[in-house]
């Protein structure tokens, strides 16, 4: 083999290393992104897929009156929640808020004076945020957008016209509302964009009660309320995925796409060594020539 074959074979050889080491550092990464967004082990999910029939349950119980029935349900919910691992369904906060929300939940059903009105409110928080850690991609709680775009639209028009008490009650609605969803948010969601949503709602209500009330202020903070609102319900511009190169969701389609670059690398250094090998004239030293003969 002379040296540009030997320059050529080794070119090949360091290109197949090469994508190699690609292929090898693209699986880790597919395995740490892997670990990172792992879902529950089957034990897990079969403990949340419980517990959200049992919320499910109780919600319905709740909403036909049937409150011992209820708080029957919901004890099992607060009993089954400590067994629970959270890790890679939600976060600390998120796993908080659940305790939380079944925590008042309890207290509004052992109330003496139990509420129907009250109960039917903690019943549904609860729905929800046990549904948003068993459906991840579409919870429920995301049909609230259009209530809540309508609550945030009725605000608009009052502090426009100046109607200060409309505007008040109107904020009431919005923020009834938002109680509703907020535990399935801080499940569901960055807890930055929901501290912010926390933070507006805050302003908004300083503002409609002050005396006179500040149109301007407010303005602003509806204009803010809706963007943080289209954020995290998924529906801003900027809120749309982008397919990354390697999606971890689909690592077998990725191994296989690399498997076959390496197989055709691999035949090409194959063939390639095989013509080498055919143009090689075998050359004898000069000590086997003199011994030959």
């Amino acid at each position: 083999m002379n040296w540009t074959q030997k320059r050529r074979s080794a070119g090949l050889l360091l290109c197949l290393a090469f994508i190699i080491s690609v292929f090898t550092a693209c699986g880790a990464a597919v395995q740490t992104n892997g670990q990172a967004l792992k879902p529950a082990d089957p034990v897990q999910q079969e403990r949340i897929a419980y517990l959200d029939g049992l919320a499910g349950v109780m919600y319905n119980l709740t909403m036909d009156g049937q409150v011992v029935e209820a708080r029957d349900k919901l004890l099992q919910i607060a009993q089954m929640i400590p067994t629970i691992r959270f890790e890679g369904i939600t976060t600390v906060a998120g796993m908080n808020a659940l305790t939380e929300t079944v925590t008042g939940a309890e207290l509004v059903f052992n109330n003496i004076k139990y509420s129907p009105e009250v109960g039917q409110v903690a019943a549904a928080k609860i729905r929800l945020a046990i549904d948003a850690l068993s459906h991840k991609n579409q919870p429920m709680w995301l049909q609230y957008y259009k209530v809540l775009q309508n609550d945030v639209s009725q605000l608009s028009m009052a502090v426009k016209a100046n109607k200060q008490g409309e505007a008040q009650q109107a904020l009431g609605k919005l923020a009834q509302h938002v109680d509703i969803v907020h535990p399935s948010l801080v499940i569901s969601r960055d807890e930055t964009a929901v501290t912010q949503l926390d933070s507006l709602l805050a302003f908004i209500h300083t503002n409609v009660t002050a005396t006179p009330m500040k149109t301007n202020e407010l303005t602003s903070g509806l204009e803010q309320l809706n963007r943080v609102l289209d954020e995290l319900f998924m529906k801003h511009k900027d809120a749309i995925a982008v397919v990354p190169l390697m999606d971890p969701k689909q690592p077998i389609l990725w191994t296989l796409g690399m498997g076959l670059i390496i197989v055709s690398v691999l035949s090409y250094v194959g063939w390639r060594m095989y013509q080498t090998g055919r143009n090689i004239v075998s050359v004898k030293s000069k000590a086997a020539g003199e011994i030959e003969k």
